[in-house]
């Protein structure tokens, strides 16, 4: 009787193993052959034609391109669209702008560079971005894939902390053959994964440091203040789950000058390689007697949505006005300051008389460095050494770029005393609009 039920659980044992094995090679098996069936569907769908990304890359959580597809005619076109889908249920369509340069058309996603493929929204999967185009007269759409006739490679994103988990994107071009066709594809493919030790979701630069103190009024410093306020900052933003990354501290602030911010451990490079989604840069105003209230500077070419939420619950939390400076202003404590004309002019002759070809710089141009340098070619970021004042930028032509927003907290002539007492009111607006936003 024993023999009996020991064989039976020797049985048992090994056909639960066996069922266990073919779960398990089912498993390994079930993304390859998803995968291959998701391709077989776009390689039905799309051209044996591509068309061409120009430049591509990320903006805090935005993914965009820029691209043309030759020989279109312009009276023959209703419309041009983005898509990105997973082969199978997932399908969304995003706006695409265009124009024609005779036969070529020329496509650019929205102005805003900060609302195009938001990557984070993403569920782990691959991925397929095509072009959508839709002519006069014809019943079905033509889509189309992607090659690469860029500068640029392979982008490695990593998505902002969310519920402890995040996922790493790779968005890559690749080449294949399909029933004895080549095609290119551009891919976005998202696994889950463990925040590597050096990258992190947000980085928050205090302005000025070291002997470079900024704006002052006694023994009170810019430098200090900025210094109180990204601490504070830090530790609400970990507390509620986000990596943060502070470009100084107590440890490195008195290294810093007002010249070597791009140095290997300067602020701009330290805010680069952590490979953040988003930046806050902390000042303080100098400005005329007249003026007082705080000012949030954005991106140029960018959605202010987060910006203007940023500064109504800082107007709301605290006692500080928005300021009444109007120059750049877009809304109430919203500015987006570019380089003028004169300013540009005048950074012209400051090159010719050092010698050094004047920088490449437009009136689309962010004119503060915090936001225009750790944003790589997304907004236009050029020190690349030629002013020998500075050390090149050694990200100034990245694909990945750092959404930043600079915050002058108020005037130190007029809003000292609100600034200096009111930290915990500032930065509790501040983490909330962050977390209503990423």
């Amino acid at each position: 009787m024993v023999r009996k039920i020991l064989k039976l659980v020797v049985i048992i044992l090994m056909l639960i193993g066996i069922i266990l094995g073919i779960s398990i090679t089912i498993k390994k098996r079930m993304p390859e052959i998803y995968e291959k069936e998701a391709e077989e569907k776009i390689f039905s769908m799309i051209q044996t034609k591509s068309a061409e990304i120009t430049n591509f890359y990320t903006y805090g959580r935005a993914f965009n391109i820029n691209g043309k597809i030759s020989n279109i005619s312009k009276d023959n076109v209703e419309n041009v669209k983005l898509v990105i889908t997973d082969g199978f249920e997932y399908q969304k369509e995003y706006k695409l702008n265009y124009e024609f340069d005779k036969n070529n058309l020329i496509f650019s996603q929205d102005e805003q560079i900060n609302s195009g493929i938001i990557i984070d929204e993403l569920q782990e999967s691959q991925y397929y971005v095509l072009l959508r185009l839709k002519l006069n007269n014809s019943i079905d759409a033509k889509y189309y894939s992607f090659s690469n006739s860029s500068e640029n490679k392979e982008i490695t994103y990593y998505t902002i902390t969310s519920d402890n988990t995040n996922k790493v994107a790779k968005i890559a071009f690749s080449n294949k053959t399909y029933n004895d066709k080549d095609y290119n594809l551009l891919t976005i493919e998202l696994e889950s994964v463990t925040l590597p030790e050096n990258v992190y979701d947000i980085v928050i630069d205090a302005g000025h440091g070291g002997k470079d103190k900024g704006e002052n009024a006694g023994s009170i410093t810019e430098a200090g203040v900025t210094l109180e306020y990204a601490k504070l900052l830090k530790q609400a933003l970990e507390s509620s789950g986000y990596k943060v990354k502070l470009t100084r501290d107590d440890s490195n602030t008195d290294t810093y000058t007002a010249t070597n911010m791009y140095d290997e451990d300067g602020r701009i490079s330290i805010a680069c390689e952590s490979q953040a989604k988003l930046m806050i840069s902390f000042h303080v105003n100098q400005g005329a007697k007249s003026l007082s209230g705080f000012e949030i500077y954005c991106p140029c070419k960018s959605n202010l949505d987060f910006a203007g939420e940023m500064a109504d619950k800082i107007n709301e939390y605290s006692s500080i006005n928005y300021s009444n400076n109007n120059s750049f202003k877009q809304r109430d404590g919203v500015y987006v300051r570019n380089f003028t004309e004169s300013v540009i002019k005048s950074f012209a002759n400051t090159a010719n008389k050092k010698g050094y070809e004047p920088y490449p710089i437009t009136t689309d141009t962010p004119y503060l460095y915090t936001i225009r340098e750790v944003g790589g070619i997304a907004t236009g970021a050029y020190v690349d050494g030629r002013n020998k004042d500075y050390s090149k930028n050694e990200y100034y032509k990245s694909s990945q770029g750092i959404e930043c927003y600079q915050i002058e907290l108020g005037y130190i002539k007029n809003d000292l005393n609100i600034i200096v007492n009111e930290k915990e009111n500032y930065v509790k607006a501040i983490q909330e609009a962050i977390q209503n936003n990423f």
